[in-house]
């Protein structure tokens, strides 16, 4: 498997999505520092990046996993000696490693800002942040590399980002449906950094600080990861990629 990930890590050392794990980050910093300023930095930029930002790395991160091999017609599955599953399995954990990185760099980016302007929260809840949109996110991965493979890229960047915008809407992730699956990342985060999905900061004794909601969100998403890698590796490995490939 390591290999298998390596592999992809190499094929991708030059792709956009690449590139934006790195970009991305520093670009929400930046727009944190520059729009909301002093020390509404930390929280506006994590707003920024599991609202906007985050969504358009992912999409483009599964895109460049699949496209590498849809443009050859899956020779590497078709001809060499390496089992779909493993090849698949390899594309999942490639793409959670890249979540990790994107999100450990927002959070040491934020750090540094908190360390610069007068810091809004402690480290301690940076870490959980990172941690909690690292966990939450990751199903995300299994469902971004199925729709890459069976619909235009086009199709896979735009409907994440859609689906992920959608959901992080006040009405829904700060509502009553926070349990939708792209509504619950905003929903956690709510508590943990004292923001609300809309980007505004919490008011004394909102409801949203509330964090009985923390445990359930993540065993749910955790959930989520297994079905949707368990149900996409079963899928791949039974030759569904041949209907894009044909």
């Amino acid at each position: 498997m390591g290999r298998i990930i390596r592999a992809e890590l190499l094929k991708g050392k030059r792709s956009f999505g690449r590139k934006g794990i790195v970009l991305f980050p520093l670009l929400v910093s930046l727009m944190a520092i520059f729009l909301m300023g002093g020390q509404f930095t930390q929280i506006g930029a994590y707003n920024w990046w599991y609202m906007l930002l985050l969504p358009m790395v992912v999409g483009l991160i599964c895109n460049n996993l699949i496209d590498s091999d849809k443009r050859l017609s899956f020779f590497n599955v078709n001809v060499l000696p390496i089992s779909p599953v493993k090849i698949w399995q390899g594309k999942i954990w490639t793409g959670v490693l890249y979540l990790v990185f994107g999100n450990g760099l927002v959070f040491g980016l934020t750090t540094l800002s908190g360390l610069i302007f007068s810091a809004q929260y402690p480290i301690w809840r940076g870490i959980a942040a990172g941690i909690i949109l690292t966990v939450t996110w990751a199903w995300q991965i299994p469902l971004g590399l199925f729709l890459a493979d069976r619909f235009h890229s086009v199709v896979t960047f735009l409907s994440i980002i859609f689906l992920n915008f959608f959901c992080s809407s006040q009405t829904i992730a700060g509502g009553d449906l926070w349990y939708l699956p792209f509504a619950i990342a905003p929903r956690l985060m709510a508590p943990i950094i004292g923001i609300n999905p809309n980007g505004v900061p919490l008011e004394t004794g909102s409801p949203l600080y509330d964090t009985n909601v923390i445990v359930p969100g993540v065993i749910f998403t955790i959930i989520l990861f297994i079905g949707s890698y368990y149900l996409t590796t079963k899928w791949f490995s039974s030759g569904g990629y041949y209907h894009e490939a044909a």
